[in-house]
Formats: structure tokens, sequence, C-alpha cells
């Protein structure tokens, strides 16, 4: 795009974990906030060069991956709340 000088944009995809960390999600939380990060850099490099740099951030969305951190969560608020009961 910079040596063809006519512009152009690039989108990537991120997740609304990429803006607030969820528990049971280390990987994917740190591999969204990365996106955002090269987003912004990109977006800072290659502006002057007339191509634009935007990522995008869907929320939940039902998959098994979903369900797993949602059960991971209510078993450690489950174990959280043991320890005041004792």
């Amino acid at each position: 795009m910079v040596k063809q000088g006519c512009g152009g944009r690039i989108i990537g995809a991120s997740s609304m974990v990429g803006k607030q960390a969820s528990a049971g999600l280390l990987s994917y939380s740190a591999s969204k906030f990365a996106v955002r990060g090269l987003t912004q850099a990109a977006a800072l490099q290659l502006g002057r060069n007339g191509i634009t740099v935007n990522s995008y951030a869907p929320g939940a969305i039902e998959t098994p991956m979903r369900e797993c951190s949602a059960n991971y969560i209510c078993v450690l608020s489950m174990q959280n709340y043991k320890q005041w009961l004792v």
C-alpha cells in the first residue's frame, strides 16, 4: 500500500476482552490487547500515507469458548463464596 502510494484500509478483529480482561482467558485477552496496540501503532505510522487502520471489538457471542469461560468464572465465584462461609 505504501509503495503504491494510493492509500488503503486495514481492519483488525479484536474483542471486548481486548478492552477489559477476563478471568480464565489469559492468552486470548493478551492477544486481543495486542491487536488493539498494533492497530493504534499502525494507524499512527501509516496514516501519513493515506492508510487508515482500525479494529472492531464485538461483544460476547455464544461459542464453546465463552461457555467454558463462564463455567470457569462460576467455579471461581463459588470458591470465593465458600471461603466466607467457613
